[in-house]
């Protein structure tokens, strides 16, 4: 099953986007899957370069910078491994816990590194191809490519739509804030980003549950990679429990293995 990779994230606005598409691809979880990963365009075709840098546009906000052009992976060295911890919980379903591996095979230049990727196991596994040359942490779009492709499967709508969605969420958050972290014993200091980009969608009655999902996102310049978690959760139709609850959270840096 072929899933668009990064490159999805570089698209026109909703506005453009041509209405909801069934989704016809074969179950999520039924075999191993591709997606092809393009390193650079993440949001705008208006990004600029320089001999080593990738300049966002001078329009986005703080949260776009930190999600889509931050150097996250700035200090981590050749034959590192990023280890994050993912869980998923579904009410009156089966629930998991899992993991996922980032590797740092080079080097290539101060911000650009080649990675590889071990993105859950068994029957949850999504099989990214490496990344060449890459800015940024990419495990932030693995997670939403798979959340996407989740809700596109639940619900018959296309994946560029709610991807699109999302990525229109983040020009104006629900909430950013300087939050402290719990790491190992110590306290660091991160910045909390909450984003509802269904809240106020003009299908809201054709999304069902996820009308009322959040998106959490912690960043740390003190954690390895910069990302501490991220954190999903969809209520029940009541509104008085969580009927979907997931979080991807960093656990350690590694020798690559």
């Amino acid at each position: 099953m072929h899933i668009r990779g990064h490159h999805g994230w570089s698209r026109m606005p909703y506005a453009n986007s041509g209405p909801t598409k069934r989704f016809e691809e074969k179950p999520f979880m039924q075999k191993t899957r591709r997606i092809i990963v393009t390193a650079l365009l993440l949001l705008f075709s208006s990004t600029a370069f320089t001999a080593n840098k990738v300049l966002p546009p001078p329009e986005i906000n703080q949260a776009q910078k930190l999600i889509f052009y931050k150097d996250h992976l700035k200090g981590v060295t050749k034959g590192s491994r990023l280890d994050y911890e993912f869980k998923s919980t579904t009410k009156g379903a089966d629930s998991f816990t899992d993991k996922i591996e980032i590797k740092v095979t080079d080097v290539v230049s101060e911000r650009k590194r080649d990675l590889e990727f071990n993105f859950l196991t068994g029957a949850h596994h999504i099989d990214f191809t490496p990344a060449k040359g890459y800015t940024g942490n990419p495990v932030i779009i693995h997670f939403l490519e798979r959340d996407i492709s989740m809700m596109a499967r639940d619900t018959g709508g296309s994946n560029g739509y709610f991807r699109n969605r999302i990525r229109q969420s983040f020009e104006q958050p629900t909430e950013m804030r300087d939050v402290k972290i719990n790491y190992q014993g110590k306290q660091l200091n991160g910045t909390e980003v909450v984003v509802t980009p269904f809240a106020k969608d003009p299908n809201i009655d054709k999304l069902q549950l996820y009308a009322h999902k959040r998106y959490e996102f912690i960043f740390s310049d003190q954690i390895p990679g910069g990302v501490y978690r991220i954190h999903t959760q969809v209520p029940s139709k009541d509104g008085n429990s969580t009927y979907i609850d997931e979080e991807m959270t960093f656990q350690q840096i590694t020798p690559a293995v």
